[in-house]
């Protein structure tokens, strides 16, 4: 859509008038932590299985297509966060651990029944018992804008153009247990929620999860772009939640979105 025909007036409107979880009504939230912690701490208070990924983009990808489809909250892992990555298990009672990509987390944990994923599309299959179809990411800057259309657009693997696919390994590994899904946690009443292309993936991804709708806006100021504004139009008092630290402070966000918002 145009710029020109872009009406804020009807955007502060539809933005102002959906049906909110009182648990988010008037919240106002700016999401710095860019491992997911603080993103499965707002959107999930339990959950059965989390997936835990590398840092690689593929990790990523594959993190997404597996979290989003099994509404499952998920973590980028970092040594320096392992503490703090061990104490979310707990408190949302995890059971289930899917460990993606090169993660030093041993599958003898004890607490955790942990899965570690192959990365095949056969054990994809074996996760959540569906048949995936695959879509070619074309670039890392269309990272985030795929994954929040991946609810829109169930059982589909995203793979990065840009990493060379080799082909399914060969040999005989061994059936993978399941993952269950779990049901959408948004109760069709989630916040407005946003995002930007560099806004940090495991944000994104337990966002999207959570059963949100992820709006990526083109640029995190939105008196730089109508886009952006109409995004956000409306909200300088929630309810709303962007998804990583490039939207600076709250108190400038709001006075940005209040200064944007037709009167």
């Amino acid at each position: 859509m145009a710029e020109s025909e872009i009406d804020l007036n009807k955007a502060k409107a539809e933005n102002q008038n959906r049906l909110i979880d009182p648990n988010f009504d008037g919240k106002f939230v700016i999401i710095n932590d860019a491992t997911g912690i603080e993103a499965s701490r707002l959107f999930f208070k339990d959950s059965d299985s989390l997936v835990l990924f590398a840092a690689d983009d593929e990790s990523k990808l594959r993190a997404a297509t597996l979290a989003v489809n099994q509404h499952l909250p998920a973590i980028q892992y970092q040594d320096d966060k392992r503490l703090e990555i061990h104490k979310l298990l707990t408190d949302l009672g995890v059971r289930r651990l899917v460990v993606i990509g090169d993660v030093p987390w041993t599958e003898t944990s004890g607490e955790f029944d942990v899965i570690k994923d192959p990365g095949t599309h056969k054990a994809l299959g074996e996760f959540t018992a569906f048949q995936y179809g695959s879509k070619v990411v074309a670039s890392p800057e269309q990272m985030v804008k795929d994954i929040a259309r991946l609810d829109k657009t169930p059982q589909v693997e995203l793979r990065p153009a840009w990493v060379p696919y080799e082909g399914e390994p060969e040999g005989s590994e061994e059936k993978k247990r399941a993952v269950p899904a779990q049901s959408r946690r948004d109760g069709q009443m989630a916040p407005n929620i946003v995002a930007t292309k560099n806004s940090p993936i495991a944000n994104v991804i337990t966002a999207a999860a959570y059963g949100g709708k992820v709006l990526v806006m083109p640029t995190a100021d939105p008196l730089e772009d109508k886009h952006s504004m109409a995004a956000v139009a409306g909200l300088e008092e929630g309810a709303l939640v962007a998804l990583g630290p490039e939207f600076g402070r709250v108190k400038e966000f709001k006075a940005k979105i209040k200064q944007g918002t037709p009167s």
